[in-house]
C-alpha cells in the first residue's frame, strides 16, 4: 500500500544492463520491478502492464482458480494468458493469497510490488453482512502477512479496493498497520 520511491539508482548500460531510457513507468510501475499481481480474474490487468512494458518478463500473474476454471469463468481468459506467455509472463494457477509465500514458484522469490486488485473471499452473502465483512477482512490480513515476506527491500504492496459502504468497514488501514505495514498513498 505506497507509491514509488523517487530517487532509483540505475545499472549502467556499459555493463550490458539496461539503462533508464530503457525502464519504463506506468503509474507506480517500472518495467525493472518484479512485479506480482495475485487474485487476478481474467488477467486483463496483468496484460495491460505487459502490453505497456512491451514484455511481462518482469511479472508473475496467480490465480486462485485452475486454468481450467478460468477459460470457464471469464470469457477473455484464455486469449489473455496466451497473450501473457508471448509476452514471457510467469502465470501460476491455484495460489492461494494466505499461504502464496510457501508456494513452490514464490517460495524464494522477492518482488518490487505485490498487487493485489479488489480482494474478494467469495459470494457467501451480502456485502453488508458482518460475516462476510468479517471473511473479507481475514483474507485481506492473510494476504499482508504473507506479501509482506514476499517484499524486496522498499518494496510496496498495492491493494485496489472500494471505498464506499460497506467496503470503507474492512478497515484496510488498520488491517495494514496490524501487519507492520505502513499506508503511504490512498
Amino acid at each position: 500500500m505506497a507509491t514509488r520511491e523517487s530517487i532509483k539508482e540505475f545499472p549502467s548500460a556499459e555493463n550490458g544492463e539496461k539503462d533508464e531510457e530503457d525502464e519504463k513507468w506506468i503509474a507506480h510501475y517500472s518495467s525493472n520491478h518484479q512485479i506480482l499481481l495475485v487474485g487476478e480474474g481474467d488477467f486483463s490487468f496483468s496484460l495491460s502492464l505487459a502490453n505497456a512494458f512491451a514484455s511481462a518478463s518482469n511479472i508473475c500473474a496467480t490465480s486462485l482458480d485452475s486454468y481450467d476454471v478460468l477459460k470457464r469463468k471469464y470469457k477473455n481468459a484464455a486469449s489473455n494468458l496466451e497473450n501473457l506467455g508471448k509476452l514471457r509472463a510467469t502465470l501460476l494457477y491455484v495460489v492461494n493469497v494466505s499461504t502464496m509465500k510457501f508456494h513452490t514458484e514464490l517460495a524464494n522469490r522477492k518482488f518490487d510490488r505485490i498487487i493485489f486488485n479488489f480482494p474478494h473471499a467469495g459470494f457467501y452473502g451480502k456485502e453488508d453482512n458482518l460475516d462476510m465483512i468479517k471473511m473479507h477482512k481475514q483474507l485481506v490480513q492473510r494476504f499482508f502477512w504473507s506479501a509482506k515476506r514476499m517484499l524486496r527491500v522498499n518494496g510496496e504492496i498495492h491493494v485496489n479496493h472500494k471505498t464506499s459502504y460497506p467496503y470503507c468497514l474492512w478497515n484496510l488501514e488498520g488491517l495494514a498497520t496490524a501487519s507492520f505495514l505502513a499506508l503511504i498513498q490512498r
